[in-house]
């Protein structure tokens, strides 16, 4: 037996070493015992940092408080001094309106009173015709400015240049016929007093303004900045507002950080003004700055502290780590065990001794165990190779068969014979074959069958093996015949599969009804040529969802007998008609498919059916039974009715009008025949039975004798002639020809809303036929109309209210008149309004 095999031996060293694996970035013992001493330092320093933190951000709420606390006990202040003033003007007053009454004002009591005013440096008594009754201290503002300011306002203090003034007035006594006005003025420099009082020697700036955005008083205390008072824009007053309804009425003016300011405000109590203390951000900065200076010194002697310890520290364990390192590389050089020195022993820590000690242990270990393994690699490297030749056999034998069972390019039994040679070669047999029937009487040859559980295919005859190899040999063979087996059965079944896939598809190709396969996602799985053609989609094409591409290009047609479920696109046959032709109609049924062909599982079908003509079939049908009813009923009711009237007339012995009603209903009779006519000749036109005696005609008389039957219905139609010589003569059945000229121009005057309608005939030669067209000023008709105005009852107008009657059958019946002409007759569409009729007749 042939084998390509190599020995397989398992390499061992001869010493183990431990290897210690190098990193990729280097760190040592000591950076790592730092670090984590440094990482249990620093817990404390972010301790202590957000302690730092927390005291920023408490200093800075506690300068804000202050700030917002100032602002309004300054208002306070300057309320409770207002208070005082109008308190005092109030007494003086209703001194002044006890005495007027006399005609005399207390002017001693009045200089007594006035030296003991509290913070008024002058007070006045005017009168309303502008005197000054009486007169203490001095002031800058007029009696002109004070009169103005204070008359008609029910304010009662008023801001000058240089003094804020308060008023009070006294009514005129009914013994007396004037009115005074009493005011006391104060200077502006009080109000930086109690500014001065409120804020200490903190650096503040103060603005007071009214209502009506008039700064009234700004001064600056302790700021070297020289803080510049606020634009009382628009902008600012409308801040002012919503911080004075706020919780916190403070906010930052928003500027570069050297410029801006934190503003306060506080509405002053009784008066319509406002004040507004301002403070630099860079003096707050150095507030918090001097705050933190003492947490930031203990942060950076802690942080210096820790880094001192860890290094210390650090220093002493990485010597002790060192000595077990020196231990480790001593093994790995040379395999001895290095014994550390006293100092180790007796100041290292615990953990490290055990370690070195453990190492002590593990490398006697390895030592012992390197023997054993020494001794167990020959044992093994035996048991390998002659796996290996075993695997070697094997991997021959599955590539054989792979070639055997993959995808066949060849006929079977070409690859069948290829893949038995290569058998045969691997187990080294000198005869191997795949035979229909075995030879009987050797016995130097073995057989085994190749067979299936519908009987045997063939049988493998080959050379009885060794004993010794016997076993081995029919097992590779019995895998040989399976294989066999399955690709002669593969075969047949693909032959099968293949025949009924093909009368599969040619049965649903040649189907007159539309075939859908959907898959579970909704999308296309397969499609015959009516389906796709239903459809409007080519061969290659996919849907990725068949209801979504149906209900997009149809729309659904709910009928009275038809279940109406929107939400199930499978219940039952349902009619869809198409968006784009609204004559195209088409059925979906829906039905289950438990397995497809190359799908697992059931899939949902559609099949669909083109009913375009059974839903013209019942519209045609549904136009028959209204046209007969509409136009029956009208003769058959008129004569009725007229039969009525001749009888009473008779009995009566009064018939005046007896020979018009017998006219009418002659009329009446002949409408009737003539509809029976139509109706005759219709069929006449189906079964083919419509018979014409075609003769030499000029297109002149038939068109005068039609003029003539039209005019006694339809007098006012103007009709004109243009007659080309070569376009004269034409062969055709007169009485025929003219009830086609007959239909057409009454169709001319019936479909007309113009007061004098109108058709211009022309004949002309065109190649070897006779065209001749009528075009009118009717109404006309819409292009989608053109090609159906000739099918038997079609109308363009089927409604119940429809202005113009008929039976639809005219152009019809014209169209088939023309065929048995051997002619034609169509309509197009006049450019100048109304339509054109054209029939055609060969010369």
């Amino acid at each position: 037996m042939a084998s390509n095999t190599s020995n397989f031996v398992v390499p061992l060293p001869p010493v183990v070493k431990v290897e210690v694996e190098e990193q990729v970035v280097p760190k040592d013992f000591r950076g790592y015992l730092t670090r984590a001493l440094a990482w249990t330092a620093l817990m404390p320093l972010f301790m202590l940092a957000f302690m730092h933190f927390s005291q920023l951000t408490h200093t800075a709420a506690v300068i804000d408080d202050q700030q917002i606390m100032r602002t309004q006990q300054f208002a306070r202040s300057m309320s409770a001094r207002f208070v005082s003033i109008e308190t005092f003007l109030n007494t003086a007053s209703d001194m002044i309106s006890e005495s007027i009454g006399s005609k005399v004002i207390p002017v001693s009591r009045l200089n007594k009173l006035a030296e003991k005013m509290p913070y008024l440096t002058s007070l006045k008594l005017i009168s309303d015709t502008g005197s000054v009754d009486f007169h203490h201290g001095e002031s800058s503002v007029s009696t002109a400015e004070l009169m103005s300011a204070f008359a008609g306002s029910e304010v009662n203090v008023r801001s000058f240049q240089n003094e804020i003034c308060f008023g009070s007035r006294i009514p005129e006594a009914d013994s007396y016929d004037r009115s005074y006005l009493l005011i006391g003025c104060e200077p502006k420099e009080d109000i930086a007093a109690i500014f001065e009082r409120s804020v200490g020697a903190e650096p503040y700036s103060l603005q007071i303004f009214d209502s009506k955005q008039k700064e009234i008083f700004f001064t600056s205390l302790n700021d070297s900045g020289n803080v510049r008072p606020q634009n009382l824009s628009s902008e600012f007053v409308k801040i002012s507002e919503q911080m004075l309804g706020a919780p916190t009425p403070l906010w930052r003016t928003n500027q570069k950080r050297n410029d801006s300011a934190v503003l306060s405000i506080a509405e002053i109590p009784d008066t319509d003004w406002r004040a507004v203390f301002s403070q630099r951000v860079t003096f707050r900065d150095k507030q918090l700055l001097s705050s933190l200076l003492t947490s930031g010194v203990f942060l950076v002697c802690g942080a210096l502290l820790a880094l001192i310890v860890g290094t210390f520290l650090g220093f002493r364990l990485t010597n002790y780590v060192q000595t077990l390192i020196d231990q480790i590389n001593a093994f790995k050089k040379d395999g001895s065990i290095k014994k550390p020195d006293r100092s180790f022993l007796a100041n290292a820590p615990i953990e490290l001794k055990l370690l070195s000690v453990q190492f002590e242990k593990l490398v006697r270990q390895v030592q012992s165990t390197q023997k054993k393994l020494e001794e167990s690699n020959l044992d093994l490297t035996h048991q390998v190779n002659l796996r290996t030749r075993t695997l070697n056999q094997r991997n021959q034998e599955l590539r054989a068969l792979q070639f055997l069972l993959a995808p066949l390019q060849d006929e079977p039994h070409v690859v069948i014979k290829r893949t038995v040679e290569s058998f045969r070669l691997i187990l080294g047999l000198n005869q191997l074959d795949f035979v229909d029937e075995p030879e009987r009487g050797r016995q130097d040859l073995a057989s085994l069958p190749v067979k299936l559980s519908t009987g045997v295919l063939g049988y493998l005859s080959f050379e009885r093996p060794d004993y010794t190899q016997e076993n081995r040999v029919n097992t590779s063979l019995q895998r040989l015949a399976n294989s066999i087996a399955i690709v002669l059965e593969n075969k047949e079944m693909f032959s099968s599969v293949k025949a009924s896939q093909s009368r599969f598809n040619a049965l649903l190709e040649s189907m007159t009804e539309g075939v859908v396969l959907i898959g579970k996602t909704g999308s296309l799985l397969y499609s015959n040529k009516t389906a796709r053609e239903i459809l409007s989609i080519a061969p290659g094409d996919g849907i990725a969802k068949v209801e979504n591409y149906i209900e997009e290009h149809f729309r659904k047609v709910y009928l009275a007998d038809s279940p109406n479920n929107p939400q199930d696109f499978f219940a039952g046959p349902t009619r869809y008609v198409s968006k784009v032709d609204s004559d195209f109609f088409i059925e979906a049924s829906g039905f289950l498919v438990p397995e497809f062909h190359g799908y697992v599982g059931p899939r949902m079908g559609l099949l669909l059916r083109d009913i375009s003509e059974e839903v013209s079939m019942e519209r045609m049908k549904r136009n028959l039974i209204s046209v007969v009813a509409h136009e029956l009923k009208t003769p058959v009711t008129t004569l009725r009715l007229q039969s009525e009237t001749l009888q009473r007339q008779i009995r009566s012995g009064k018939l005046s009008d007896s020979q018009q009603l017998l006219t009418e209903m002659l009329e009446e009779s002949e409408r009737l025949q003539n509809l029976i006519c139509d109706w005759l000749d219709v069929s006449r036109l189906e079964a083919g039975s419509l018979v014409i005696k075609p003769k030499v005609q000029t297109v002149t008389a038939i068109l005068n004798k039609a003029m003539k039957s039209v005019h006694l219905h339809f007098p006012h139609l103007e009709v004109s002639l243009k007659v080309e010589p070569e376009a004269e003569c034409v062969l055709a059945d007169k009485d025929r020809m003219t009830q086609v000229f007959v239909n057409i121009l009454e169709n001319a005057a019936r479909y007309n809303d113009k007061e004098k309608p109108t058709c211009n005939v022309r004949s002309e030669k065109i190649d070897d036929s006779v065209v001749i067209s009528f075009s009118d000023n009717g109404i006309g008709v819409s292009e989608k109309h053109l090609s159906k105005i000739f099918d038997s009852f079609y109308q363009v107008d089927m409604g119940s209210g429809r202005k113009v009657g008929g039976t639809g059958l005219g152009l019809s019946i014209c169209r088939g008149i023309m065929a048995a002409h051997g002619g034609k007759i169509w309509a197009e569409q006049n450019p100048k309004g109304g339509t054109v009729f054209k029939i055609s007749l060969s010369l």
